[in-house]
């Protein structure tokens, strides 16, 4: 019988594998317009970022720089989103500032081959930010009477958050979490992230396949 640690390795490489849903779903169903073909590149990247991490972990290659490249693309992609969900524009300046952070969290406090726990953290408190920055836009939208769950924005924006929320208290201790052997619960608290982005996946790949069937923005 499959003890804790072993299974929660193998919700681990679920989780991964899972980046394919949200990508097929925006390859075969949803239409490539904006602000979604940013989240279609983003989960692109993603897959094999994903699925190169995954492989070299079976492998026992230390994979971190993949961590580092990957919460710098996953959260300038979607600040652009957000940015042209909302704004309709990209504010230039805060893509910069968040680049920023993360290359110099890199250079200065977690080098490249330790995991990234600060920018993480700090990626997922500002994409919190981001989506209810469009929760309070669609609040305040008077025209749009279209039923909440017929809108992809708002499929999608559910997803990040709850991925974003669940996440973010493995990435505030990440390090301690990471650290040592992964036995007891506590050690194998990353399971969070790992469950929160298996759902998030689900959600927006539900929320892509709204846009191919509802073609709403």
């Amino acid at each position: 019988m499959p003890d804790l640690r072993d299974t929660i390795f193998f919700i681990s490489s679920i989780s991964d594998v899972s980046e394919i849903l949200p990508l097929t779903a925006w390859l075969f169903v949803a239409q490539k317009k904006m602000p979604y073909t940013l989240l279609g590149i983003l989960f692109l990247i993603s897959s094999i970022l994903k699925i190169y991490s995954l492989i070299t972990a079976e492998l026992h290659i230390n994979n971190m720089p993949v961590f580092h490249l990957l919460a710098l693309v996953e959260i300038a992609l979607v600040y652009c989103f957000y940015n042209q969900l909302i704004f309709r524009r990209i504010h230039w300046l805060g893509l910069i500032a968040i680049t920023l952070v993360n290359v110099l969290n890199t250079l200065f406090l977690q080098d490249i081959h330790s995991f990234n726990s600060l920018a993480w953290a700090f990626n997922m408190i500002l994409l919190i930010v981001l989506g209810l920055m469009y929760f309070y836009k669609i609040y305040n939208d008077d025209d749009d009477y279209t039923p909440l769950n017929e809108r992809p924005a708002f499929i999608i924006t559910s997803g990040w958050l709850i991925y974003a929320s669940g996440a973010l208290f493995t990435y505030l201790l990440g390090t301690e979490i990471l650290s040592g052997t992964p036995d007891g619960f506590y050690k194998n608290a990353w399971v969070f992230q790992c469950i929160s982005n298996i759902l998030k996946n689900v959600i927006i790949g539900y929320g892509f396949w709204l846009i191919g069937k509802k073609c709403l923005t």
